[in-house]
């Protein structure tokens, strides 16, 4: 009997799948994808490049090219879990080994737990701006909406797989169609002829900020990729496991960055996106709109839930995946309730948490994915799955050594204004708030892994 059933408790934990139990098709990432990203965050990512002074159009082709360039670091790394049926920070123990891969793992857990909050506290509060509430609902109500999403999210990540992958694929289009009706309800808004009024070096500051803050919106999801793949047959195409994971998360967030750019345009100087778009609307749309906000939340945070179990197992957590994914649901929604009563900050504190999280992904991935192009398939399960005999043999160090530094170097080119700024970034950018971490923590980690690489004298294994 299969272990992976539309409304039935996936039992599976870490253990690969069999081939016997893999069953269908690559484009079913794209709608996992699709919905993962098809959330209001995506809207405040569009948002943020007018607020930084950018205008319409150079803000869609930044929003274009930073969903683009995440899309190529995740849609590969969903072929690791087509290739081995284990979930993604379990493969990464071929890079890093088996203890090394936990650094990754606890660091997965801890920020699926934090985007679950903040998942949980931006559905919340577009739901109480309903122009119906007045000045706000009461506490009761609002404390009543936080858990019954945060419930709502508990169920579908127990059940798991199966389930997560039907109903992504349901949410996924009816929230783009929604987004579509939306947007013509408010074009007689949007001021399409908005145009950037700064000087070209803080222009292309703005623009290399956006690039970034919109490339780390998908590169967040890196550690889950092969999760959701794992149980595809082991023969797919890795063009097409690749293709339908990046093509899914890039169309969503650009539809929704495109539309929250546009929503932005209003009133360029007003960071209540939410608001905008509930009292620029009829009342039935706006109800309906802030529904879809609470379902959309709701699919980022099955993958979170989901994805945060499974990292505990990976990190040495003794219990069962379903039993894991409840109590990550309990806690993250305390820290959404917590999140909530800071809401008057929440787009700075949403920044914050987005970048700071951010950081070591760059390295991460490369590691991962060169790990895995340079075995060119050949991968031994036992190698990914075996015990640790040893602390040295659970530790390989040209992977954790590339991990470290290329964060290094990630840390040193970012900045968050008002929040951080890195060395390298003041010493090139002076007081502008540029940021290249991106080019320089994917450059510098392929760079440095390669070299390392060529001359460690123990090389990993095939």
């Amino acid at each position: 009997m299969s272990q992976d059933e539309f409304l039935k408790v996936e039992l599976r934990g870490l253990e690969p799948v069999p081939d016997s139990e893999r069953h269908g098709h690559p484009r079913e990432l794209f709608f996992i994808w699709a919905a993962a990203l098809a959330d209001f965050f995506s809207f405040l990512a569009g948002a943020l490049l007018i607020s930084l002074g950018l205008g319409v159009w150079d803000a869609i082709l930044v929003l274009v090219l930073g969903a683009v360039a995440g899309g190529l670091l995740l849609g590969p790394l969903s072929v690791t879990g087509v290739r081995t049926g284990v979930p993604q920070i379990v493969f990464s123990r071929l890079a890093f080994g088996r203890r090394g891969a936990a650094v990754g793992g606890l660091l997965t857990l801890l920020i699926a737990i934090g985007w679950f909050s903040y998942d949980c506290a931006i559905a919340v509060t577009t739901t109480r701006a309903l122009p119906v509430f007045g000045a706000g609902p009461p506490a009761w109500a609002v404390g009543l909406m936080l858990v019954a999403m945060v419930t709502g999210c508990i169920v579908v990540a127990v059940f798991g797989h199966r389930t997560i992958t039907i109903v992504q694929t349901i949410q996924a289009p009816t929230f783009v169609a929604l987004c579509a009706v939306v947007a013509v309800a408010l074009a007689p808004h949007f001021h399409l002829g908005l145009t950037s009024t700064l000087d070209p070096g803080a222009h292309l500051a703005a623009a290399l900020l956006g690039f970034t803050a919109t490339f780390a919106l998908i590169v967040s999801w890196a550690t889950y990729a092969a999760d959701y793949s794992r149980y595809l047959p082991r023969n797919s195409s890795a063009t097409a496991v690749s293709f339908y994971s990046g093509a899914g998360s890039v169309l969503t967030l650009v539809i929704c960055g495109v539309l929250g750019a546009l929503v932005q345009s209003i009133d360029p100087k007003n960071q209540d996106i939410a608001g905008l778009i509930v009292r620029n609307v009829p009342t039935w749309l706006a109800w309906t709109f802030a529904a879809f906000i609470v379902i959309a939340e709701m699919s980022s945070n099955y993958l979170n839930v989901y994805t945060a179990s499974l990292s505990g197992l990976a990190i040495g957590i003794r219990m069962r995946r379903w039993t894991a994914a409840l109590g990550v649901g309990v806690i993250g929604g305390f820290f959404g309730g917590l999140v909530l009563l800071n809401a008057d900050r929440f787009l700075t504190i949403y920044l914050s948490f987005l970048t700071v999280t951010y950081v070591w992904f760059p390295a991460w991935c490369i590691v991962v994915l060169i790990d895995f192009w340079r075995r060119r398939g050949r991968i031994n399960i036992d190698e990914i799955t075996a015990p640790a005999t040893s602390w040295a043999k659970s530790l390989r160090w040209p992977a954790l050594a590339t991990f470290g530094l290329g964060t290094l170097a990630t840390l040193l080119f970012f900045q968050e204004p008002g929040f951080y700024h890195g060395l390298g970034a003041r010493l090139l950018f002076h007081d502008q708030p540029a940021d290249i971490s991106s080019f320089v923590g994917v450059g510098v980690s392929a760079l440095l892994f390669v070299v390392l690489l060529r001359f460690w004298r123990r090389p990993a294994p095939a």
